[in-house]
C-alpha cells in the first residue's frame, strides 16, 4: 500500500514512538526522487533490499517504483516501507521528521535516527533538496548522479556547509546510514 502521505505514519505514530525506543527500529532511511528506467539506476532498490530488519524505509517519489513491490516485512505491525507518495509529497517526509523531533525532545532534526538518501534524476529534485536544506538537515546522500547544474564550487558549499555527499556502493552506503554518517 502506499501513497498515504504523513496521516498514515502520524496514525501509527504511537508504535513508531515505542518500536524507536525500544531498538525496535534503529533507522528510518529517508529515499526520495526519481529513478530511471535504466537498469545502472536500481540503487535504491539494491539499498531496500541490503538494509538489516531493523531500518524502515520512508518514502515519496519515483525512486521506490522497483523496490515497493519487495516483501521486505514488518517491524511490529509497522510496514518497513511507509510510503509518502510521489515527489509533491516529500511535504510529508518532513511532516514526518519534524514530528518526531519534537516527540523525541530534540532540538536538531539532525539528531534522529534518520539518513537522507535522495535520487536526483530531474527538476523537482531541486525543490526536495532546497527544503531540506533551509530545514537544516545534514549528510545528505545524493545520487546515483548528482545534478548538472551542481558546478564544482557550489558542491564545495554544499560539502563544506551541509556534508553533502554522492551516494557511492549500496554496501558502504548502508553501513554509513546505519551508523548515523
Amino acid at each position: 500500500m502506499g501513497g498515504f502521505a504523513h496521516n498514515q505514519v502520524l496514525a501509527l505514530a504511537d508504535k513508531v514512538v515505542d518500536a524507536v525506543k525500544s531498538g525496535a527500529i534503529k533507522r528510518f532511511i529517508v529515499m526520495a526522487g526519481c529513478d530511471g528506467r535504466q537498469k545502472s539506476r536500481n540503487y535504491f532498490t539494491e539499498v531496500a533490499k541490503a538494509l538489516p530488519k531493523d531500518a524502515v524505509i520512508l518514502t515519496a517519489g519515483c525512486a521506490k517504483y522497483r523496490y515497493n513491490k519487495l516483501d521486505l516485512g514488518n517491524i511490529g505491525g509497522i510496514p518497513r516501507i511507509l510510503d509518502a507518495g510521489q515527489c509533491n509529497d516529500c511535504y510529508s517526509l518532513v511532516v514526518i521528521a519534524l514530528k518526531l523531533k519534537e516527540v523525541f525532545e530534540l532540538d536538531d532534526i539532525n539528531d534522529l535516527p534518520i539518513s537522507f538518501d535522495i535520487g536526483w534524476y530531474e527538476q523537482k529534485a531541486v525543490a526536495v533538496l532546497l527544503a531540506l536544506l533551509f530545514l537544516g538537515v545534514k549528510g545528505i546522500r545524493l545520487g546515483p548522479t548528482l545534478p548538472a547544474f551542481i558546478s564544482p564550487n557550489v558542491l564545495k558549499v554544499l560539502v563544506e556547509k551541509f556534508n553533502i555527499k554522492p551516494t557511492d556502493t549500496v554496501e558502504a552506503d548502508v553501513e554509513a546510514m546505519m551508523a548515523g554518517k
